[in-house]
């Protein structure tokens, strides 16, 4: 897929999970998705199904999202809903309000019937919503909250919970584009999920600045500021390091000072010549 388009030039899928708990890695399963198909901001298509976990619903998790055994017994399995999932994810961008968590328990749940993970650009609404705004705490109701964005239906289901996530992420969308970012590449670098799509994009910057460290060249960057926006600059590139999972680059700035700035608020890379010593 091509990223370098306007955003808004995409369908975008705005996905939502219930589980039966918190850690899919040691046991937690869906048991429910919803998923709206939104084009020029209006919704086109719809997913919606309970999904039957095939283990009994803990009480801490029927307390949050009240869906019980008894509503799941003539559920699916997600082997069995599976294709038509991602038939319906197919040639989108996938957003959530904490896309770690339910692109973490969609890919689980592929490898356990022995399909691949899901190949698709997928971008955090609460990351974007901790940048953007100042509030005492980012869950869903908050934000919305904030938006004055009224849930069209309950809390803690899977589709009353994408519609809001979807409402959020245009009011946020429009704070962004006040910031100079528009741009589906944009939004990866700075808040996509951790898979191959956002590896290689920034696997391909760190490249890019090694060759410019090497050849001594001065590079033109647009940087992103998360409070402020964004700024472009010429530099001289000192040096590539990896704090964590994220690179950050070692910069010489016009003022002569040291500075760093993690790659993945990088864009707009150019090389403008070679400088000297």
């Amino acid at each position: 897929m091509d990223l370098s388009r306007d955003i808004e030039e995409y369908d975008l899928i705005f996905l939502d999970l219930e589980t039966t708990g918190l850690d899919v890695v040691t046991g937690d399963s869906i048991c429910e998705i919803g998923a709206l198909k939104v084009r020029k901001r209006e919704v086109i298509d719809e997913f919606h199904t309970l999904v039957n976990p095939q283990k009994s619903m803990p009480p801490e998790a029927f307390r949050i999202h009240k869906i019980s055994d008894q509503d799941l017994k003539d559920a699916p399995a997600f082997e069995k809903i599976a294709d038509k999932l991602i038939s319906f994810l197919k040639g989108s961008v996938i957003f959530a309000y904490n896309v770690e968590f339910d692109m973490g328990f969609v890919d689980q749940h592929l490898k356990k019937i022995n399909y691949p993970p899901l190949d698709t650009p997928a971008v955090d609404i609460l990351s974007m919503a901790r940048d953007a705004l100042y509030l005492p705490k980012y869950d869903l109701a908050t934000t919305s909250r904030f938006f004055n964005i009224e849930s069209r239906g309950n809390f803690h289901r899977a589709l009353d919970d994408a519609y809001v996530a979807y409402r959020i992420f245009f009011r946020l969308l429009e704070i962004f584009k006040e910031k100079r970012l528009n741009r589906l590449a944009e939004f990866i670098s700075l808040y996509g999920f951790n898979n191959d799509i956002f590896r290689s994009q920034e696997n391909s910057k760190v490249d890019f600045f090694k060759a410019a460290i090497d050849a001594k060249m001065n590079i033109k960057i647009k940087c992103f500021l998360p409070k402020g926006g964004a700024e472009e600059k010429q530099i001289r590139p000192l040096r590539i390091f990896q704090e964590n999972r994220h690179f950050y680059l070692l910069y010489q700035g016009a003022d002569n000072n040291p500075s760093r700035a993690r790659l993945n608020r990088i864009f707009d890379i150019a090389g403008t010549g070679e400088f000297s010593d």
